[in-house]
């Protein structure tokens, strides 16, 4: 099983700009659609070969504050740690639309 990595304000912006590339989970701990999605996200993510990370985008404002989130839950490919594209959906299908639009391949 494929787990994201946890992340904070103050691990945030180091552990992305280690990563050449990376999925985030930007997530709330209230938030059904959250919590009905992540199962889905982690069985995707299983055949990715990119680093996994989320974060708790209320409790995590400087974070929130990179992505432009209008809804929960939000992904985004991260390169280099920069934000190059972000998807608020809970639909596996979309999810593997978005991946492969932006060239993340299993």
């Amino acid at each position: 099983m494929t787990d994201f990595i946890e992340l904070s304000d103050d691990s945030y912006s180091a552990a992305l700009a280690a990563s050449p590339l990376a999925l985030v989970d930007y997530y709330a701990g209230w938030c059904g659609a959250c919590r009905m999605a992540a199962p889905m996200f982690r069985r995707v993510a299983e055949d990715l070969k990119m680093d996994l990370f989320k974060i708790d985008a209320e409790k995590n404002p400087n974070a929130r504050e990179m992505v432009e989130i209008e809804n929960l839950p939000t992904l985004a490919i991260v390169r280099n740690g920069k934000v190059v594209a972000s998807l608020c959906t809970t639909r596996e299908e979309s999810l593997r639309a978005f991946l492969a639009e932006h060239g993340v391949h299993a």
